[in-house]
């Protein structure tokens, strides 16, 4: 899989962020996992964040991906999860270069993945995501509660 994020923090290259259609700004890097091609950046930007999905993530449940596939900003593409593992989300959303990095998002729309690689073989009809389990023990805290019971994320326990 090509890695998207080691482009862009190579020297010399300046990140920057911008809402849809907006004017973008400067960005500062915070934390950079290479093996799981996810990063999580600073901005001095007003953003609503996503809020994250504690369901769980079965083979046929419907998600929608977001980002600018192939420069075209604002881009939306439907398909359903495949199968999951602990560290990805396998999914059938037409996806191309501008959408890593974009959320996945499931029919409450809570982000259920990270979209990190396509399929360039032919033969293969999925793309791939990072799940949220492999984001919140690489990139950030994340605690959920369901039934007064803490769920997710204990993997490194």
């Amino acid at each position: 899989n090509h890695h998207v994020i080691e482009d862009c923090i190579k020297p010399g290259l300046k990140l920057s962020v911008a809402k849809l259609f907006g004017k973008k700004r400067d960005a500062k890097l915070l934390i950079f996992d290479k093996k799981n091609d996810l990063a999580l950046l600073e901005v001095d930007m007003k953003l609503e964040p996503l809020e994250l999905s504690n369901n769980f993530m079965y083979s046929g449940y419907w998600v929608m991906s977001l980002g600018s596939a192939a420069g075209y900003e604002g881009s939306v593409s439907f398909g359903n999860i495949v199968n999951t593992t602990y560290d990805e989300v396998l999914f059938t959303n037409n996806i191309s270069e501008g959408n890593s990095g974009g959320p996945l998002i499931d029919n409450e729309g809570l982000v259920v993945g990270i979209v990190t690689w396509g399929s360039d073989n032919e033969r293969e009809q999925f793309n791939g995501a990072r799940s949220l389990d492999t984001f919140c023990v690489k990139m950030i805290k994340c605690e959920f509660e369901y039934d007064g019971e803490k769920v997710w994320y204990d993997y490194e326990e």
